[in-house]
This record gives structure tokens, sequence and C-alpha cells, in this order.
């Protein structure tokens, strides 16, 4: 295939995005030091025809408890029992009462239980802990360090089965789910700090309205027919332009280092290995923060 030549067939064209795929998601968990040889005996031993492997049920539990601390916390912030008079969340127990975990987990209407919520605050930087043991609130957006992985495959396998729909729903002639994507070459980096603010505070508004209206369409009851799950996912992303430099036998390597940023209910930052994170990035992650 030439430079400037598209390829010959959709199926080299599948070809090439999978390859594209595949690398992004090795290069990610490379740098998150999950190792080759686990990669490899992955693909090896755990995958099955219906693309089952071992520990699903822990690692969908564990996503479930994430996402219902980030239910959690927006009720924590939005529901009028959990506000003092300058509308702030106030401080909540683990024993038993009005303003306790258990309450706030009732008023939330999510499964988790009292006790690993609990541990998970003691965990996220959202939330810190008083002179008296009372958790709280410091922001909106539930995190957990070191997470990064298992939101990432959760991103991915949404927004795949977001594309899947999609391509059924365009043979169909049904109402498509969302799926839009801006971009903008040749931009100057050095100077993107406050659109990237802008950007940021204009998404977590949009964010916010959203995750409320979906939560106003939640059953009170589950025992109904067509019981399932919706969300929205926002991210921005910059990456610095490949760049080529020269080697002493006249041969060209290419480099290449980015930046991303993802917010679902829940904001997180895509993973960067610490080692290799440049100065570009963290002066960037400074200025928008």
């Amino acid at each position: 295939m030439t430079r400037n030549a598209l390829p010959s067939s959709p199926d080299l064209v599948n070809r090439h995005g999978a390859n594209a795929l595949l690398a992004a998601i090795i290069s990610f968990l490379r740098t998150k030091d999950i190792s080759k040889e686990f990669i490899l005996d992955f693909v090896r031993q755990n995958y099955d025809q219906q693309g089952s492997y071992a520990g699903v049920a822990e690692y969908r539990k564990l996503l479930r408890a994430y996402e219902d601390m980030g239910i959690l916390m927006s009720t924590w912030f939005s529901e009028p029992k959990f506000l003092d008079n300058k509308s702030s969340p106030v401080p909540v127990t683990t024993k038993r009462g009005p303003r306790s975990v258990s309450e706030l987990i009732r008023m939330a209407r999510v499964k988790i239980s009292a006790t690993m919520a609990a541990e998970l605050m003691r965990r996220s930087p959202s939330v810190s802990t008083d002179s008296q043991g009372r958790f709280r609130a410091l922001r909106r957006v539930f995190v957990l360090p070191e997470f990064e992985v298992p939101r990432a495959a959760l991103i991915v396998e949404r927004y795949l089965d977001t594309l899947r729909k999609n391509s059924t729903a365009h043979m169909q002639g049904t109402t498509l789910l969302l799926e839009r994507n801006c971009h903008v070459p040749e931009i100057d980096l050095n100077r993107v700090a406050p659109i990237l603010r802008d950007i940021k505070g204009r998404g977590t508004a949009f964010m916010d309205s959203v995750d409320g209206d979906i939560e106003s369409y939640r059953h009170r009851r589950s025992k109904r027919h067509r019981v399932g799950e919706l969300g929205v996912l926002v991210f921005a992303w910059t990456r610095p332009s490949r760049s080529r430099t020269a080697k002493p036998n006249g041969s060209t390597t290419v480099r290449q280092s980015g930046f991303a940023a993802e917010r679902n209910q829940n904001l997180i930052h895509n993973g960067r290995s610490k080692a290799a994170q440049s100065s570009f990035e963290s002066r960037l992650v400074r200025e928008i923060s």
C-alpha cells in the first residue's frame, strides 16, 4: 500500500484497525507493569470461544462496587438530607443514624455494603477522615488510586458495545447511540491549557446534568421487563505530533508521547508510567487542574 493510498479492502482496514487497537491496549497495560508473559498466557490459556475468562466474576464485582461509589458520591452532593445550609455535603459516620454511610447507601439505592463503602472511602482521595472518624466528601467525583487498568477495560468494553449497537442500528434504520468525535491537527500545545480548562468545566456541568436526568429514569424496583444500564462517557485528549530523529547510521526513529483525561460518572486520568511522564504532560496537568 502506497503512502497516500487507501487500503484495498474492508478486511485489510479491519486488520490494520485490529493491529492498532491491540497495540494501544498492550502498550497501556505495559505502562501499568502488566508483563508480556501475563498477556500471552491469558491469550493462550484463559480465552475461550465465548470470550469468558477466569476471574470475571470478581472483576465484575469490583467494578460494580466502584460504580456504586460514583452514584453514592453523587447522592452525597445532591441529596438535601446530606447537605448543610451552604449546600455542602455533611460528614457521615460508620455508626447507625440519619447521617451514616448505611443511610447514604439507602438513599443512593446501590447494593454495595456499608463495610465495603467505608473501606473504599478510606482509600479514595475524594474522601477524608476527620478527628472524630467521620467521612468528609472532598469532591463529587469518586477516584481510586492505581485503578486505571480496570477502568480502561470497562470503558473499552462499553465503547465496543456501542459500536456494535450502532452498526446494527445503521442496517435496521433504528435510533443510534451517541458517538461523536472532534479532532484538530497541527494545534499549538503550548497554548491549549485555557481551552482544556473550558472543556473540563463545560464537560463537568454537562455530565452532572445528564447524571441527574438519567437518575430520574431509574426504576424504584428492579423486577420489571427491559431493565438495563445507560451511561455517558466524555473524555478529552492531547498528543504531540510524531517527530523523526536521525540515528548515526542514517535511519530514523519515531518519538511520541501523550496525555489523556477521561471522565465517566467518575473522572480518571489515563494511565501514564510515572518514570516516563514527560515534562510537557506534568506542566499541562498543573495548568488545567
